[in-house]
């Protein structure tokens, strides 16, 4: 085929721009089934919509309780160290979660607030009404509560505490010791009076089970105190009487025998070591005096204030007197009266240490006396003191066992008294930070959030619903298409008459009014693919498809008018004999046609074409023939073809559809090329590459595909970067030329 480079015609292997699905391609599948999507999705959100408000609205209303330190300011100022417990750990905080989810403080809930008779919250007195009730307009039957026996109201009581369970929601507060108490329900009033009721009934538990916990406490110890009292008084009687006959009146548990022997000892050993003392400073003193001493340097003399005093005096009278020699000599009154002073101050010094020793002979003779009569009183105490020990050893046992049974009656009275305090001042261990209050709006169903899921949901089900139909879908829509999926090179495409901005009533009408449409401009893109300057130009083209009404008659109509319009001698023959589209769309319906020169192949043949327009003329067929007649019996058609093509530049056959009639490849044998016309998104790829395959091999290289009926607005969407989709740049081109 001319205007084609042959090399390339139909050769498989070379890149076709749409074998890998890239993300641009993907964007492109998507775009092109936009619509599947975005109705898939909005099917989804208004079955969405639709679900949600159906759905019963549910209120959740939320309480925050504090689990430690509710006093522990007041505890701190009092002294009361263990007033108040502390929290643990997250093991405490688990423990108090699980008792506030009780099935018994559920069940205290509904007998406290009588919760069986509250129409409000018991839906077993009114059955809530299924979804198909609500359709129909039916309410289930109510129950009245007159009528129930006393089991019937158990198991409902029952059944009423399970379900009061199954609102309810608790959790930790961030980690905090708090914790938060959330309840559901269809009343948004009632949902706030459960959640606070759980709140109070929490920290009132707390209270009363502390209340009876001290009652039972005061009547265990109150009974334990008055028996550990009387056997105390017991105890301690029998020691005093045991004391009594004994002779052992002490109060400490020993012997006022022992007592007096303890202080005569201490008092002995203090006599013994002050006697030494004295009789050792005396032996001292008498030995300094033998020794010629004259008492002044005895130990009790030279610690004497007086002595010191006159020696003191001395020593400044020396002073005086070696001052009053060197000025006055031997004789001087003064002089004399200070030797005379002299005299005196050593008389009185003497006299002093004289008196020292008088007193340590005395002092001697009184701690010998006083030791010898503490010796002898320790004597007396400590025979005493045998017959004491005798009794001691079962009055120790005796006071061992008084004490016993006082410090058990004390420790007991201790808590009795404590205990008996601490009744009626109980507090929780928990306090209420925030009561719930009826909540505004409704916590289930969430709209907006069904509706985003719907939406998500929508959007993949459309998704995946469009790749599903793009992976079934066969048809070809781009050039890229044409040439990846059929191997085969893509001449042009003939647009959709009305989907042009411009347009006539028929094809062949805007063809000849406008000749700058984009028709006009489509067909001389064909044209040009196949008459290409410079290369071996094709003479007779055949134009057929896979399968019928695929736009064929048209395509060859128009490309013979536009090659008619650039100066080629052109006939159009119309080689279908069982549809006559080509001798159907100019008119031809009565006269000679193909089959009766076919019959006669001496006929002039000039009787059969019809003149179209400048250069455009047409063979067509008028009559069928008779039943089974061909065109290429006895080579009717071939030589035609060869008369033809000796009297015209340019030969379009109008051929059958390959798959549906034998005789097309035949025909299409004639031919220097081949036009396989495909509607656009309609004809299935594998039967364009089929068709393709019947045609002679020798014709393999110069078969083109044109893409026939294409929706000018559709293929700038499918296919933005395909040449159609500039289509709209070249008709404001032309407007404004």
């Amino acid at each position: 085929m001319a205007g084609t480079d042959r090399r390339d015609i139909g050769n498989p292997a070379l890149p076709a721009g749409g074998e890998r699905l890239s993300l641009a391609r993907v964007l492109h599948i998507l775009r092109r089934r936009k619509w599947t999507i975005v109705s898939t999705a909005i099917v989804l959100v208004m079955m969405g919509l639709l679900l949600t408000l159906m759905q019963p609205k549910i209120y959740m209303a939320d309480a925050t309780v504090r689990l430690t330190g509710s006093n522990r300011e007041l505890a701190a100022k009092v002294g009361d160290e263990m007033a108040e417990p502390d929290m643990k750990g997250d093991s405490d905080v688990a423990t108090e979660l699980e008792e506030v989810q009780s099935l018994e403080m559920a069940r205290r809930i509904v007998e406290k607030y009588k919760l069986v008779d509250d129409r409000r919250f018991n839906p077993y007195l009114n059955p809530p009404a299924s979804t198909l009730s609500r359709l129909l307009g039916r309410s289930p039957d109510t129950v009245d509560l007159k009528t129930l026996d006393p089991a019937a109201r158990a198991r409902m009581k029952e059944k009423l505490v399970r379900y009061l369970k199954s609102g309810l929601a608790t959790g930790r507060v961030g980690t905090s010791y708090s914790i938060a108490i959330l309840y559901r329900h269809h009343d948004p009033e009632v949902a706030a009076m459960i959640a606070n009721a759980y709140a109070t009934e929490y920290t009132q538990s707390q209270v009363k089970e502390k209340k009876a916990a001290t009652s039972e406490a005061i009547a265990f110890l109150s009974g334990k105190v008055e028996e550990l009292r009387s056997q105390a008084t017991a105890d301690y009687a029998a020691v005093q009487n045991y004391r009594i006959a004994n002779g052992l009146p002490s109060t400490s548990g020993a012997s006022l025998a022992e007592q007096d022997i303890s202080v005569y000892n201490q008092q002995a050993a203090t006599a013994r070591a002050e006697a030494a003392a004295d009789v050792a400073r005396l032996n001292t003193a008498r030995a300094q005096l033998k020794s010629g001493s004259a008492g002044d340097d005895v130990g009790e003399a030279l610690g004497s204030p007086v002595i010191s005093a006159l020696r003191s005096q001395r020593g400044q009278l020396v002073v005086k007197l070696a001052d009053l020699r060197t000025r006055y000599g031997e004789r001087h009154p003064d002089l004399l009266r200070a030797r005379q002073e002299l005299a005196d101050l050593d008389r009185q010094i003497q006299d002093e240490i004289d008196r020292v020793i008088s007193n340590l002979e005395a002092k001697s003779a009184v701690s010998s006396q006083r030791l010898a009569s503490l010796s002898g009183t320790l004597g007396s105490a400590k025979g005493q003191l045998l017959n004491n020990n005798r009794a001691m050893v079962a009055l120790d046992d005796l006071q061992k066992r008084a004490e016993a049974s006082q410090g058990l009656y004390e420790s007991y009275l201790a808590r009795y008294r404590e205990t008996s305090a601490s009744s009626g001042t109980e507090r929780p261990d928990a306090r209420i930070l925030t009561l719930a209050s009826p909540p505004n709006f409704p916590f289930s169903p969430n709209i907006l959030l069904n509706l985003m899921f719907a939406g998500v949901c929508g959007v993949s089900l459309g998704l995946a619903a469009a790749m599903i139909v793009e992976m079934q879908f066969r048809g070809l829509t781009t050039a890229a298409d044409v040439e990846a999926r059929t191997g085969l090179p893509y001449l042009g495409m003939v647009p959709e008459n009305g989907s042009a901005k411009h347009h006539r009533d028929t094809p062949a009408e805007t063809l000849v009014a406008m000749p700058n449409s984009v028709l006009a401009e489509s067909m001389r893109s064909i044209h040009a693919s196949i008459q290409m300057p410079g290369s071996d130009r094709a003479q007779v083209i055949a134009i057929t498809s896979s399968v019928p009404a695929e736009g064929k008659s048209v395509l060859s109509a128009l490309l013979g008018m536009i090659s008619a319009q650039m100066g080629s001698r052109t006939i159009v023959v119309d080689c279908d004999i069982f549809r006559r589209g080509l001798s159907h769309e100019f008119g031809a319906e009565d006269g000679d046609g193909l089959m009766e020169i076919a019959a006669t192949q001496t006929a002039d043949i000039d009787r059969a074409i019809r003149q179209v327009g400048d250069n455009l003329d047409l063979l067509p067929i008028i009559s069928r023939g008779r039943e089974g007649d061909r065109l290429t019996d006895r080579g009717a058609i071939q030589s035609i073809v060869a008369r033809l093509k000796e009297r015209y530049d340019l030969i379009l056959l109008d051929c059958p559809p390959l798959l549906a009639v034998a005789e097309a490849r035949e025909i299409a044998g004639l031919a220097d090329g081949v036009i396989v016309a495909a509607r656009w998104r309609k004809t299935p790829d594998d039967a364009v590459k089929t068709a393709a395959r019947l045609l002679p091999a020798k014709l393999a290289p110069f078969v083109g595909v044109v893409l026939t009926r294409v929706d000018l607005k559709k293929q700038s969407r499918y296919a933005p970067n395909d040449s159609a989709s500039y289509y709209a740049h070249y008709q404001k081109y032309a407007a404004v030329a």
